[in-house]
């Protein structure tokens, strides 16, 4: 068996090494159209969740020097922070240390890191299997190749490059990120990219730097943060800014996010960041913070970023599917999600996981391992790009008593680990504790849901299903309904969607459900299949009855 692997980011060297693990394969070859290996942004998060997928796999994420040169091969240098502090609108601070050890007890922990080191030592591993290396199943990095044709049977899958190299396998993954050219050739009716309205600025700051931080009148800062080992964030209801540790604590990461719909700036979508001065990033916090009791510590530290740039935040919709033939999709190319739930590469490595798991269960035949790895994998993932667009304010409305009661209900924490102002209880393992190799011992008869994750006794949601918000007049249900009908009531005001080949209107439900108003405002006219089509509880389809219009008279 042949793999080849389109992107060599974080997501495509995992499922290299994962693949390689699986015992299936002869070969793993990996496409990359950079002409070197290259990652933008500057720092991310792997939660206890994703680490113990990189440790099963022999990725070193803390054993390199940290105050080595940029772009070394080496182990990752990351920063084992001690807490997070939350700096709220009123001037108090709150700080919740992080749970290295979770619910599983492995000590998997939070490796908070610089992008470039954890690509590195994702190179070390896999250079190690290398084609020189006389290990099984060698891996072969190939740069400067750009996927341009795509073409597949029944017995091979055929991939053409800009280049002119033209290569077969067994399987092709894409792992392309949110851009992917696999995507684009083998779903080229998906849904394009949406701008979020979100801008953020990110870079870093040298520690020796931020030791020497002043306020603009000299003042030493509030709170500095090379006094506290810690992930700082500061928020508004449009606006919110996060610093942490990075490579050992030698540089500290900044991102910086603003709400700003009408920005000229990532109007097209070729744009999606670039470099800007000190003095713009400076001016920019001054507005968006200007009633923040931190905002003089804030414009210290973005007139310390070196070589800031400036991004627009895109997502998509979710795919209803990621596997056509021996094709399938993995990471931010099946699933991109904004980076306020820090759950990016973990949810990358996750894949890949259960991507190589599927195929050790079922060896050589493709169709029976992509398909369990869907399975298995759609809704959780999707759970987590969707949770990460709620996490702005801007896209959810704040919760009733009502709502905070339901989700306490559920004691199950609909925020990571960073987020202090919860939505939920306190029961986080379902994030963290998770282990994307144990996907069972035969395929799934459907798609996994909530089921499958939750801790939670059912009987407890069904309890909580029966405080679930009911109109007067439940709709009628009898009529059928044209697509171009649905697509008029496209305002979280006035809010019909259609899951499943079915319309609801949603518009009432909306101010009542816990990420009602979110939902409101990004599927308002459109088909949710793919997001809230195979999931729901029996208790949770009923309760849907009392707001269904009627069937769709098209084909969904």
């Amino acid at each position: 068996m042949r793999a080849v692997i389109i992107g060599a980011g974080i997501g495509g060297l995992m499922t290299a090494l994962a693949l390689r693990r699986s015992g299936v394969f002869s070969s793993v070859d990996i496409y990359e159209q950079t002409i070197e290996p290259s990652t933008a942004g500057a720092g991310l998060n792997i939660p206890p969740n994703g680490a113990r997928l990189c440790r099963w796999l022999g990725v070193d994420l803390d054993g390199g020097n940290p105050k080595g040169p940029d772009g070394v091969v080496d182990g990752g240098r990351a920063a084992i922070l001690e807490s997070t502090r939350q700096f709220n609108t009123d001037g108090s601070v709150t700080e919740r240390p992080f749970d290295h050890d979770t619910a599983v007890g492995d000590g998997a922990g939070f490796h908070h890191m610089h992008r470039m080191d954890l690509l590195m030592c994702l190179y070390k591993r896999v250079f190690e299997f290398g084609a020189n290396s006389d290990e099984p199943c060698p891996i072969t990095v190939h740069m400067d190749s750009r996927l341009t044709q795509l073409r597949q049977t029944d017995d091979e899958v055929t991939a053409t490059f800009s280049n002119g190299r033209v290569v077969t396998g067994d399987i092709l993954v894409g792992a392309d990120g949110i851009n992917s050219a696999t995507l684009q050739l083998a779903w080229p009716s998906s849904r394009p990219r949406r701008w979020t309205g979100v801008t953020c600025f990110r870079g870093l700051i040298p520690r020796e730097t931020v030791v020497s931080l002043r306020k603009a009148d000299g003042s030493p800062l509030d709170n500095n943060p090379i006094h506290s080992f810690s992930m700082d964030r500061h928020k508004t209801d449009t606006s919110g800014a996060t610093t942490y540790w990075v490579r050992g604590g030698e540089m500290l990461n900044v991102w910086i996010a603003c709400y700003e719909p009408n920005s000229s700036e990532f109007e097209q979508e070729e744009n999606d960041w670039f470099s800007v001065s000190q003095e713009e990033i400076v001016h920019d916090v001054s507005e968006a913070f200007v009633e923040s009791p931190n905002r003089d510590d804030l414009l210290a530290l973005a007139g310390a970023v070196v070589r800031p740039t400036k991004w627009g935040l895109y997502d998509r919709d979710a795919l209803e599917t990621w596997v056509q033939g021996r094709i399938c999709l993995l990471g931010d190319a099946a699933h991109p999600m904004l980076p306020t739930f820090g759950q990016g590469a973990a949810q990358a490595f996750e894949d890949a996981a259960a991507l190589a798991s599927a195929f050790t269960l079922h060896g050589d035949d493709v169709a029976t391992a992509t398909l369990h790895y869907e399975r298995v994998r759609h809704y959780r993932a999707t759970r987590f790009q969707l949770s990460s667009k709620f996490a702005f304010e801007h896209l959810r409305a704040k919760d009733t008593a009502a709502q905070k009661a339901l989700l306490e209900g559920l004691d199950e924490r609909v925020s990571p680990a960073f987020a202090h102002d919860k939505r939920g209880g306190e029961d986080d393992a379902w994030i963290y504790a998770y282990d994307a190799r144990d996907i069972g011992t035969e395929l799934p008869p459907k798609r996994w849901g909530p089921w499958n994750f939750r801790q939670t006794a059912k009987a407890d949601h069904s309890a909580n299903a029966l405080k679930l918000w009911m109109p007067a007049t439940p709709a009628s249900g009898a009529r059928r309904v044209m697509r171009e009908e649905v697509t008029k009531h496209n305002t979280k005001d006035d809010c019909w969607i259609i899951i499943s080949g079915k319309v609801y209107d949603i518009t009432d439900w909306a101010p009542h459900h816990p990420g009602g108003a979110g939902v409101a405002r990004m599927y308002a006219g459109k088909d949710a299949t793919a997001e809230f089509g195979d999931y729901h509880s029996a208790e949770a389809v009923t309760h849907m009855v009392h707001f269904y219009i009627g069937d769709l008279a098209e084909a969904p």
